[in-house]
C-alpha cells in the first residue's frame, strides 16, 4: 500500500489543508502544522451551480495545493501538503496514486481507468483537475497526501505485498520498520512498541496505527488538528436527518 505521492526526502514546510463540505457549502482551513503558534487561514465557499459536492471539493483541493505550492516557491521553499477531506474524494485519490508515481501526469486513458460506468463527463473533468494539480505540485518538489478527515488521527501503514494485517494486531517498530517489513507513512524513523493495528474499509481496507501513543491523550498538535476539523464540520449547514414529517406514498417509496 504505497499511497503517498512524494517528490524527494528534503525537509519541507508542513501544511494541513482541511477541505470539507455539506449541503451546498464548503469550508477550507489552511494550517502550518510545523509552527504551532501560527494563525490559520479560513474560507467558506458555495458549491458552484452545476457541480456536485464531490466534484467541487476535488477542484477546490487542486486549487488549494497549487496556491500553497506557488506561495512556497516564491519563498524558495517546498512543502509536505496534507489535505483532509471527505471520504469520496480521498478514495478517488488513492485510485489515482499508482498513475501519479514518479511525478507522472495522468493521461485521458488513465482517467478512464479510475472512472466507473456511472461517472459523468463532469466527474471525469474533476478527476483530471485533481490529478493535474497533484502532478504539478509534485513536479515543483512538494509532497502531497489526501486523507479522509475521519482518519486524521491515524498514520497509514505501508504494507508489503503478501503481508496481511488484521484489526487489533500488535506491531513493534524499530528504525521505521516492524514485523513483515511494515512501515509507517510519514514517519520514516518510527520507534513504537505495542502499536495496535486499526483496519478501516471493506472494499479496499487499509491499515493504520494511531498518531498518538495513547489515543485518548493526543499530543498538542494532533489535538489542535482534530478540534479544527470538528470546527470546520460544525460550521457547515446541518444535514436533514429527521424524516418523521415526510409524506410519501408507500408505493412510491418501495418503487424508488
Amino acid at each position: 500500500m504505497t499511497n503517498t505521492v512524494t517528490a524527494n526526502p528534503v525537509k519541507k514546510a508542513q501544511v494541513a489543508i482541511i477541505a470539507v463540505g455539506r449541503e451546498g457549502k464548503m469550508r477550507v482551513c489552511r494550517m502550518r502544522t510545523d509552527i504551532p503558534s501560527a494563525k490559520a487561514s479560513n474560507s467558506t465557499y458555495d458549491v458552484p451551480e452545476g457541480q456536485t459536492l464531490r466534484q467541487a471539493l476535488m477542484i477546490l483541493a487542486a486549487d488549494e495545493m497549487k496556491k500553497a505550492s506557488n506561495a512556497f516557491a516564491k519563498a524558495g521553499r517546498q512543502a509536505n501538503i496534507e489535505i483532509y477531506t471527505v471520504g469520496q474524494v480521498a478514495i478517488k485519490y488513492f485510485q489515482m496514486v499508482p498513475y501519479l508515481k514518479g511525478g507522472h501526469a495522468m493521461t485521458t486513458e488513465d482517467i478512464e481507468a479510475v472512472s466507473s460506468e456511472r461517472d459523468t463527463v463532469e466527474d471525469k473533468c474533476a478527476y483530471a483537475d485533481l490529478a493535474e494539480g497533484i502532478a504539478r505540485v509534485i513536479a515543483e518538489g512538494n509532497s502531497v497526501h489526501l486523507q479522509a478527515s475521519g482518519n486524521a488521527s491515524l498514520f497509514e501503514l505501508i504494507v508489503p505485498e503478501g503481508v496481511e494485517l488484521k484489526d487489533g494486531d500488535i506491531l513493534n517498530f524499530a528504525n521505521g520498520v516492524a514485523e513483515g517489513g511494515v512501515q509507517v507513512r510519514g514517519w520514516r524513523n518510527a520507534n513504537r512498541q505495542g502499536a495496535k493495528v486499526i483496519v478501516r474499509g471493506t472494499k479496499n481496507p487499509r491499515a493504520y496505527i494511531s498518531k498518538a501513543a495513547d489515543p485518548d491523550k493526543p499530543f498538542r498538535g494532533l489535538d489542535t488538528l482534530l478540534k479544527t476539523i470538528d470546527g470546520c464540520w460544525n460550521s457547515l449547514p446541518k444535514a436533514a436527518v429527521d424524516k418523521s414529517n415526510d409524506d410519501i406514498d408507500e408505493e412510491a417509496l418501495y418503487a424508488a
